[in-house]
């Protein structure tokens, strides 16, 4: 089965924090060995933090992403591999963009962090645990947003 992988940094704290490109790449080429999925490509964005969304053209403002979109319209990919899905998204308009994108080519997720992640949503489990995970990723974000607003009022003052 072949696959591609994507992987992303936002901020150099996440990079020290254990998310580095590097690391990224080295659990999903050990995820893909142990599942015997044949990488033939990675993507990579660094120093994006999030996904800018140009609401008007409904597109997301991250190079490597939409490289890996666009060729998977003549890839022979089935999979995309990830960490995690907040990778990919943290935020539900973004989410309903790339899914999209990926139903358009056949294409699913897997990720090494979230074992049972599915894009396809075939059974009332798959909606319960897919919405607990992306509950998770946008309270992370929230929580993120939170410390460093506090973080830049109490740097003003």
């Amino acid at each position: 089965m072949n696959v591609v992988e994507y992987i992303r940094v936002s901020t150099q704290g996440q990079a020290r924090d254990g998310y580095s490109l590097k690391y990224q790449e080295d659990e999903i080429k050990a995820y893909c060995k142990e599942h015997s999925l044949k990488l033939i490509h990675i993507f990579r964005d660094e120093g994006i933090s999030g996904a800018k969304l140009n609401e008007e053209a409904l597109e997301i403002d991250r190079v490597s992403l939409q490289k890996m979109l666009a060729h998977l319209s003549f890839l022979d990919v089935q999979n995309v591999v990830v960490l995690n899905t907040s990778r990919l998204w943290r935020s539900d308009i973004v989410k309903v963009l790339i899914q999209r994108e990926l139903k358009r080519y056949g294409c699913c997720i897997k990720s090494n962090e979230q074992p049972f992640y599915s894009i396809h949503k075939n059974a009332p489990n798959d909606f319960l645990v897919n919405g607990l995970m992306e509950l998770l990723d946008q309270y992370q974000r929230l929580e993120i947003a939170l410390k460093l607003t506090k973080g830049r009022k109490t740097f003003m003052h």
